[in-house]
């Protein structure tokens, strides 16, 4: 799914909020109401391109942080990456866009283990049921005056 314009790819944000809570990274996509799950290896895919990471750097990081054959997690990795792109969490990034800037300290702010830890094929785990609650939400019916908004006294 990524154009020609690079090799990067970007939360989709607004629309895809996150957050990491003990190593398990929860996202919300705000337009569908679903809501995805991802640990060990997708989690630190997840945040290599929160910090952006080129596509094309991800699997050399997940092959210095996880013990793996070189067959078994090329593939995996890049299911998942597309699988994420198929589930608009991701969007490309033009590297020539001066509108999205790219990190150039994205290095800087990716750790590298001590110890390998077991690799695992990354998993996207997709949940609908809230579905409805969550686009239920008052907080998508924003007007200009904010929310919440209090009604005239009566």
């Amino acid at each position: 799914m990524r154009g020609n314009g690079g090799d990067r790819l970007k939360i989709n944000e607004p629309a895809i909020v996150h957050e990491n809570i003990d190593g398990e990274t929860v996202i919300l996509n705000l337009d569908s109401g679903n809501y995805y799950s991802v640990v060990d290896a997708a989690a630190d895919i997840w945040n290599y391109i929160e910090k952006g990471a080129p596509v094309s750097e991800i699997l050399p990081l997940i092959r210095a942080n996880y013990e793996c054959s070189k067959a078994e997690e090329e593939n995996a990795v890049n299911a998942f990456i597309s699988q994420l792109e198929e589930e608009g969490l991701v969007i490309a990034v033009d590297d020539q866009s001066a509108a999205s800037p790219i990190p150039q300290n994205w290095k800087e702010q990716i750790a590298v283990r001590e110890i390998k830890a077991v690799f695992n094929a990354p998993v996207l785990s997709k949940y609908t049921d809230m579905k409805d609650l969550l686009l239920l939400d008052p907080i998508h019916e924003v007007d200009a005056t904010g929310w919440p908004s209090l009604k005239p006294s009566e």
